[in-house]
């Protein structure tokens, strides 16, 4: 797992993952690598191919399972190198996910432990995967109940600086659905508008590909005042 070409053939399984089974052939590569679980380099992306699947998964079961073992991967990139962005963020989205798919003081923990790493990622790199840490932190302070810290203003906050650094399509579906929530149509429309315009990413195809449907879905609604 420590030589170069296999991790480029798993970023490109992770980059194709609109692509049905790509990113199952990366886990496979990494759970069944001899040094598979030694290493930060295949914990982190352990964590962000389970990410994916879990969101893909449409049973409540499988994709609280899912999260929870890209937790556990996130947990030991972390542990082996906590100086770097890859392991916060990914343990803190999939923390987030788990809190989101659970219920109870087990959702309520994992969420404060999720806005925690997200934290900690941004404090590293503000800019990675796209602003994520920023805009992770956004979508968790829109969602998170007020008594556990849930503040709108401070995720249009994280949203508004996560835009500044990259006009990213996912961004832009959460900023809108804030904005929205909020009552600010013509600003969401303008967002969604812009979205619809963008040129497709290669490293975020399937998302940008998936957010442009959502977002003419979105504009249609609002235009109809729905």
């Amino acid at each position: 797992m420590r030589d170069s070409p296999a991790l480029s053939l798993i970023d490109d399984l992770y980059r194709r993952r609109g692509q049905p089974g790509a990113v199952e052939e990366s886990v496979s590569l990494l759970t069944n690598s001899s040094d598979a679980n030694h290493t930060y380099e295949a914990h982190w992306r352990l964590a962000r191919a389970r990410f994916f699947l879990g969101q893909c998964e449409e049973v409540s079961d499988q994709k609280r399972q899912l999260h929870s073992t890209a937790v556990q991967a996130g947990q030991r990139a972390v542990s082996s190198d906590p100086g770097r962005v890859e392991g916060h963020f990914w343990l803190g989205v999939n923390l987030a996910l788990f809190a989101e798919s659970s219920g109870g003081l087990g959702a309520a923990r994992a969420l404060l432990r999720a806005r925690r790493e997200l934290k900690r990622a941004a404090a590293i790199s503000e800019s990675y995967h796209g602003a994520g840490p920023l805009r992770v932190l956004g979508r968790l302070e829109h969602h998170a109940p007020f008594f556990l810290g849930g503040s709108r203003r401070r995720s249009l906050s994280y949203f508004e600086r996560a835009l500044a650094t990259t006009s990213n399509s996912v961004t832009m579906i959460y900023m809108a659905e804030l904005l929205l929530s909020i009552g600010d149509r013509p600003r969401a429309s303008d967002l969604l508008q812009q979205l619809v315009s963008l040129p497709i990413d290669p490293e975020w195809e399937f998302e940008n590909l998936r957010d442009r449907q959502l977002a003419q879905s979105m504009l249609a609604k609002t235009s109809a005042g729905l």
